[in-house]
């Protein structure tokens, strides 16, 4: 019971630090994209394709 009782414990900490992980990507991405996109893929990547559209239309 106690095996069990810390596999459960220790596949939510494996989750939660997975989560932080992925929030803290999130928002380095989102510091890289206040930098103006250079390329069609930083523009994908950076989910800034209405302005890269715009932008060759100037």
């Amino acid at each position: 019971m106690k095996a069990l009782i810390a596999f459960i414990v220790m596949a939510i900490i494996i989750l939660t630090l997975i989560e932080i992980n992925e929030r803290v990507k999130a928002k380095r991405k989102k510091e890289d994209c206040a930098k103006e996109p250079s390329s069609k893929e930083d523009c994908a990547d950076c989910s800034l394709i209405e302005l890269c559209e715009k932008k060759p239309s100037k």
